[in-house]
């Protein structure tokens, strides 16, 4: 069964939302702040290292690295070195030396993540890299793992959840075949912009023979892409991103193959920093694969933007996509460190530099210190676009009154009151009585696929006692909306176990008259 996602438009209006209010199961007030939370955790670098004729290099350790955040060096607590999908055994060293947390000859699983972008993939080239990639699902390792996720201009149609049974794979890629392109109509019309743009160049050049008039008719032209090619980009570009923010996060080295003909367009490189973002943020490393002929010099270009993840173009139509990225991903080295996590949602370089000469790096560019709110904000959006599970859905939600605003009634404040089950909250001791804190995310989606996400809330619980089990905290708040039928999805994560508890629901508006 597929899951139905939708276009990238703006819904929630985020202007004058009052602060929550709550309560317990007893009636106690609510006040005060969440306090500052540290968190120690391993940041993993994967390290690809080439020669100068673009070969895997073996045999190096970890005094052959140097690895810095925001340009200082710090110690790399973890190093193992992975040679086709497999932990090598480490060289004897001494007892201050990184340790490797891998069993030797262990393998290591990867995680493919397939989207297929069909809005720019024109269908013959699509159908031939997807062809091979049926074929080459042998080379899936006995950890690795695979989803397939298809966008076709609108919406996200999840083809295979993650799994490693070559069957089901191979029956999503089999759907994916017999799902209808646009590529051939959009690429068409950008190709026809660009036709006409040559055709007025040659004219202004039989008329004044300067090159410097050519040049200056040309560079703006060439910047211009069709509208409606740019508006598609633009929401196809959203889809990626939202699909590495939302889609359930795998174990493993995360791999993200992009299927697309958008690269094709020169604004593209322009709209895929989110995207660029948030592979950094959650370890994916992406592999662009071209399904349209793009412009030689428009995709390396796009070569660069993937090797800030630590990947790189992945071939052509003529090679085999997965046997190229498996080969590239599964020879690296891993580099791990533990830095002191504050939770403030700061960007941070990562650089890896080896000491011997003639040698190139290749690994992501930064990591992200993701706030507590922001990871709800996430899972919030993943509840959203992919759906949660059954036994999270314990978050009660009820609407109260609907008020439209101004004379055109577009928009209008809508009253909510949610609950959150007393056990996920950590109550500690507080004055004199005791206190949880809690990150609340809220998002949104139309009929259309319109979706849009509030920024997180923070919510204070003050008690008197602990209450019982199976007691709930009433919150209440105002959020400004459009005026439109949607679908509302609440998220809190269960301090307790650790897991995000959620809860819906659906706005109806009656017809203007």
């Amino acid at each position: 069964m597929t899951k139905r996602l939708g276009r990238w438009m703006a819904l929630l209006l985020l202007a004058g939302a009052p602060p929550l209010v709550a309560q317990a199961a007893a009636p106690e007030d609510v006040a005060g702040t969440a306090g500052e939370v540290i968190d120690v955790r391993v940041v993993n670098v994967e390290a690809v290292v080439t020669d100068e004729a673009s070969q895997p290099v073996a045999g190096l350790g970890p005094a052959d690295f140097r690895l810095l955040v925001d340009g200082r060096e710090v110690a790399i607590d973890y190093f193992t070195e992975i040679a086709a999908g497999r932990a090598v055994p480490a060289a004897a060293t001494g007892a201050e030396s990184p340790v490797s947390p891998i069993e030797p000859a262990a393998a290591v699983g990867r995680s493919y993540l397939v989207f297929i972008d069909e809005s720019f993939s024109v269908a013959s080239l699509r159908d031939k890299v997807l062809q091979r990639l049926a074929a080459d699902l042998a080379l899936l390792g006995p950890e690795d793992r695979m989803a397939v996720l298809a966008f076709d201009g609108e919406h996200i149609e999840v083809l295979a959840a993650w799994t490693s049974d070559r069957i089901d794979l191979a029956r999503a890629l089999e759907v994916a075949l017999r799902r209808p392109t646009r590529g051939n109509q959009l690429l068409a019309a950008e190709r026809s912009r660009a036709a006409d743009l040559d055709f007025a160049v040659e004219v202004v050049s039989e008329l004044n023979t300067e090159q410097e008039i050519e040049t200056m008719l040309r560079e703006p032209m060439q910047r211009r892409a069709n509208p409606e090619a740019r508006s598609q980009l633009g929401r196809t570009a959203a889809a990626m991103a939202a699909a590495v923010r939302a889609f359930e996060l795998p174990p493993g080295r995360k791999v993200m193959m992009l299927l697309s003909g958008g690269w094709s367009l020169r604004v593209a490189p322009q709209l895929f920093g989110p995207l660029i973002e948030a592979a950094n943020r959650l370890g994916y490393t992406l592999y662009p694969v071209d399904v349209a002929q793009g412009d030689a010099q428009i995709l390396r270009g796009f070569d660069v933007l993937a090797r800030a993840t630590g990947g790189r173009v992945a071939g052509s139509v003529k090679q085999s996509v997965l046997r190229e990225v498996a080969a590239d991903s599964g020879t690296y080295y891993w580099l791990g460190f533990s830095p002191t996590w504050k939770g403030d949602d700061r960007a941070h370089t990562l650089a890896v530099e080896v000491r011997r000469p003639g040698l190139t790096v290749r690994t992501r560019s930064s990591f992200t210190d993701v706030s507590k709110r922001t990871d709800t904000l996430l899972r919030a959006e993943g509840v959203l676009l992919f759906g949660g599970a059954a036994q999270e859905h314990r978050i009660q939600v009820t609407m109260g009154g609907m008020r439209p605003l101004g004379r055109r009634g577009k928009v209008m404040d809508a009253d909510i009151s949610f609950g959150i089950p007393v056990e996920a909250l950590a109550f500690h001791p507080f004055e004199d009585g005791f206190a949880a804190e809690v990150p609340v995310a809220l998002s949104a989606l139309d009929e259309e696929g319109g979706r849009a996400e509030m920024p997180g809330l923070q919510l204070s619980v003050m008690v008197a006692e602990v209450p019982p089990p199976g007691s709930f905290a009433r919150c209440n708040t105002t959020i400004r909306l459009r005026r439109a039928p949607q679908r509302l999805v609440f998220t809190v994560p269960d301090a307790i176990r650790g897991t995000v508890l959620w809860g819906e629901a659906r706005i109806t508006v009656e017809p203007e008259p």
